[in-house]
């Protein structure tokens, strides 16, 4: 090509540079020698995305910034004056693209390592132009403003435009996320160190400190709402706790705690939306996800990802994937709760839980009808029985000996009830039947029954029946081969009738399409209480399952003072929530009051159970337990129990806490972990508890949380939306993800015979008992035990020669004994001289000898009603053995 050839084709490409029709021309450059198809030699105009019009050739009095003098040692850049968002000069800006982002935002983000340790390395380049990975790794020359977006320190590409300076720079590596002193003891200084660059998540971010501070998973991988998308929320060095877990709500500590949450949470997004069923920077999950879940206080390493921050929150955009190898499992799946509940040979263990379990419904797959005509469960009858299989190995599994359920449908208690064919369901998991085998865990003494409540007062008990009048309501299940029913109760809870919240003009406020936003008018599921006899011991053990007020929905408390909130929508604007309980406290209060008092009236051992929908220190919990800062607990106005006023029009003071002790929070101290039961945006902590009278504190062997749901992400529950082609795959009929709350569990120990509020019994397992006899260490091996019965029955009566010498417990299996009011006397004799061995190896005791429940009837039924604020009813006994038998005496 001759030069005049040349001079024409520079001077049409300036042309083309300078005309307003080729703007979207970001990058320019001339190669010559290249060979044209015809083998003339020509010039090749590459137009090529990167961002900027040579800005650093071409400008002139623009002055090059490094990105650190642009990020600075604070939380905004020093470019832009106080009070603004963008800087009033340009700015040039040169480093190699470490990562391009076409989704979440558009742009791409630059490194340039000035060697100051206290400011970012990285910054992020927004623009409207079309971009393609091939940038990464090009050394990048931008042209533009600074701004702060929301927080975000960013640059805005002139014109869209950009020059490469080194396409070959090569991809910066990851930088690892590690706390420097000048980050004092705030994690989002080093987060704000790091703003715009591509890191790494370490296993170590603080080298100088004992142990490994990592990234811990604080809510997994799920649906955004906020976001509408899929993603997971890490938290520094553990979990986010709810701020009224551990701290009274409302107190300095537990701001500080809110306050801390914030300063460690750190979001891990995919710069496309991921698709349903995988996690994309996980690629092992969609292979085998059942053996390879990301749980809540998981720790990820290795993870890579450029750090933006939007929405009030750092997010890590990833850019790498990661294998199981990266995963620290610092609390995986148990298949079965971790439960101390050994005993010495004299006494045994009864195991108390709760499980909520989500809403199961079996009205529209063939079940009775719901009253309300709800369905708030399974869409159809393949989610169902997917819903079923998962709650039945939970119960399983939790091996309770008297279990608290809650949302279970309420639909009554005949054959078809959600109840009654749970139960069956469960039941079939017992299926051993030979007494020899009775210690075997799926031998028929396991097997279940339910507690109904004759509500209409025909003294029966079937499908009329339900319990309160909500869709969804509590209920409680026992083996009746562990402990028997004495008395069952429906203990009324408030209800709140307060006037409607309206404007000044009393129009009452409402929503967008109408609807009243509080009518004044709210309610709560009434508990169900009963007491037990422990089997083997004359001891009473009172159970009260409840489920109380949620935390969505407002009362009319939560609405005061909304006339004076800034900028506040009553038609749309959510109301305040200053001390982080959420709407309807002051309503749990006042059924947190009533609770004490009516399980009060029981006296004796007592354990209250359920989903109290308030965390560990709020006001709830704190009536219940005690009130250690002296907190003015206050109680809701207009509630009534019943039609009977509880508390007036000002509400009320409740000065007086109850004493009981939070069992799981008792017996987590020394445990490498604490108890928490549910999972709420990236926050955890217990909406379900065990609270134990002070009466029991010498008893409880241990308590725990088993972690099934609140850790799980939702892609392991029964729905078969949003799952994608990973529906079948992400399924398996256990226990993990078979509910939203995870259970909590509870073991005590008892002494057999042990003296009691109620005559000792013993039950018959048909026409055999088995009476033990607690021998003290001088028993020795060839003595021979021997029992006596008086009134003297018509039957052979057992010896049993000792195998081992010392203190042990051994077990009469007497057949024939008919129910009745027994004197056993046990003695030991030695096998020589046939002798008494010592005074205190014979023992005496009063037995009632009973049949177990759902066996047969022998007790009469206390009277439908009381007026004593609740209703007394005729406990039913159903689905035991597979039967559907009916517990009632006329």
């Amino acid at each position: 090509m001759n030069n005049k050839s040349l001079s024409l084709l520079a001077l049409a490409v300036s042309a083309a540079i300078s005309s307003s029709s080729y703007a979207g021309i970001n990058n320019v450059s001339i190669s010559k020698d290249v060979e044209g198809s015809s083998n003339n030699k020509a010039i090749e105009i590459l137009a090529t995305k990167s961002a900027s019009i040579t800005p650093c050739r071409d400008a002139k009095g623009i002055s090059q910034k490094r990105i650190g003098e642009i990020q600075g040692s604070s939380y905004r850049s020093p470019l832009i004056a106080d009070g603004k968002y963008k800087s009033d000069a340009e700015y040039l800006v040169t480093g190699v693209v470490s990562a391009v982002t076409t989704g979440l935002e558009k742009g791409f983000y630059l490194f340039d390592d000035d060697g100051v340790d206290t400011t970012s390395n990285g910054v992020f380049v927004e623009t409207n132009e079309p971009l393609n990975a091939d940038l990464v790794g090009q050394e990048i020359c931008v042209r533009g403003f600074i701004e702060e977006d929301y927080g975000m320190t960013k640059v805005v590409a002139t014109n869209d435009l950009w020059e490469v300076v080194n396409p070959n720079a090569g991809k910066p590596a990851a930088t690892d996320l590690v706390q420097i002193a000048e980050d004092g003891h705030s994690f989002q200084a080093t987060l704000e160190r790091h703003e715009g660059m591509l890191i790494r998540l370490p296993t170590d971010i603080v080298p100088e400190q004992e142990d490994d501070q990592t990234m811990r998973i604080s809510r997994t991988f799920s649906f955004d709402y906020s976001g509408y998308r899929n993603n997971l929320v890490l938290a520094f060095e553990r979990p986010n706790f709810q701020p009224n877990q551990h701290y009274v709500a409302g107190s300095k500590e537990a701001k500080q705690q809110a306050e801390d949450n914030n300063d460690r949470r750190l979001y891990v997004e995919t710069d496309s939306k991921a698709a349903d069923g995988v996690i994309p920077f996980y690629p092992d999950f969609a292979v085998d996800p059942l053996n390879n879940p990301l749980r809540i206080n998981d720790a990820i390493v290795g993870l890579e990802g450029v750090l933006s921050y939007s929405y009030n929150n750092f997010r890590l955009i990833t850019q790498n994937t990661i294998t199981a190898e990266n995963i620290i499992k610092h609390q995986p799946r148990q298949p079965t709760p971790i439960v101390n509940d050994k005993t010495e040979h004299h006494s045994f263990d009864v195991r108390v839980a709760t499980l909520n379990v989500l809403n199961y419904f079996n009205s529209p797959f063939g079940g009775d009808a719901n009253p309300q005509q709800s369905n708030r469960g399974a869409d159809s009858e393949a989610e169902f029985e997917r819903q079923q299989a998962k709650i039945v190995a939970a119960i399983h599994g939790l091996d309770a000996d008297i279990l608290g359920l809650m949302e279970i449908e309420n639909n009554g208690y005949g054959s078809a009830g959600a109840i009654s064919g749970l139960v069956n369901s469960v039941n079939l998991k017992y299926n051993r039947e030979d007494s020899a085998d009775h210690t075997t865990a799926d031998h028929i003494d396991n097997r279940y029954a339910f507690i109904g409540v004759d509500s209409n007062g025909d003294t029966i008990i079937d499908e009329l029946d339900t319990f309160g009048g909500d869709a969804i309501t509590s209920g409680m299940l026992y083996r009746p081969a562990r402990v028997s029913v004495e008395q069952v109760k429906q203990i009324l809870m408030p209800s709140q009738q307060a006037p409607v919240v309206a404007d000044k003009n009393g129009v009452p406020l409402v929503d967008s399409k109408g609807k009243v936003r509080e009518s004044g008018k709210n309610y709560q599921r009434d508990m169900l209480a009963a007491s037990f006899i422990i089997n083997n011991t004359g001891k009473r053990l009172t159970i009260g399952v409840n489920h109380l007020k949620s935390k969505g929905s407002t009362c009319w408390e939560d609405w005061q003072g909304w006339e004076t909130w800034q900028n506040f929508d009553p038609a749309k604007g959510k109301v305040k929530d200053p001390d982080f309980q959420g709407s309807c406290e002051n309503f749990r209060v006042a059924a947190a009051y009533e609770i004490g008092k009516q399980m009060e009236k029981w006296g004796g051992d007592r354990v209250i159970v359920g989903d109290l929908n308030s965390y560990g220190q709020e006001d709830a919990l704190l009536v219940l337990t005690d009130n250690p800062t002296g907190k003015t607990l206050k109680a809701a106005r207009d509630t009534f129990i019943g039609e009977q006023p509880q508390f007036g029009t000002e509400g009320g003071v409740i000065s007086h806490s109850y004493g009981y002790i939070n069992a799981v929070d008792m017996m987590s101290k020394g445990k490498p972990h604490v108890g928490y039961s549910y999972s709420y945006n990236d926050e955890i902590g217990s909406l379900d508890h065990i609270l134990v009278s002070p009466s029991l504190k010498d008893r409880v062997l241990d308590a725990t949380d088993w972690h099934i749901n609140a850790a799980e992400s939702t892609l392991f529950d029964y729905n078969e939306e949003h799952k994608g082609a990973n529906v079948d795959l992400l399924y398996s009929a256990d226990a993990y993800r078979s509910s939203d709350h995870d259970p909590a569990i509870l073991a005590l120990a008892y002494r057999y015979n042990q003296a009691g509020e109620v005559p000792l019994q013993m039950l018959l397992d048909g026409s055999r008992l088995s009476v033990p006899y607690t021998l003290p260490v001088t028993a020795q091996a060839g003595d021979i035990a021997t029992i006596a019965i008086s009134p003297t029955p018509e039957i052979s009566l057992p010896s049993i020669e000792l195998k081992q010498n010392g203190a042990q417990t051994i077990m009469f299996n007497v057949d024939g004994l008919k129910a009745g009011h027994y004197t056993f006397t046990l003695s030991l004799a030695r096998s020589i001289t046939k002798k008494a061995v010592v005074d205190n190896a014979t023992q005496q005791i009063e037995v009632n000898v009973r049949h177990r429940d759902g066996v047969k009837a022998d007790d009469d039924i206390t009277p439908p009603h009381n007026s004593s604020g609740g209703s007394w009813g005729i406990f039913g006994l159903l689905s035991l053995l597979g039967l559907s038998l009916f517990r009632r005496k006329h």
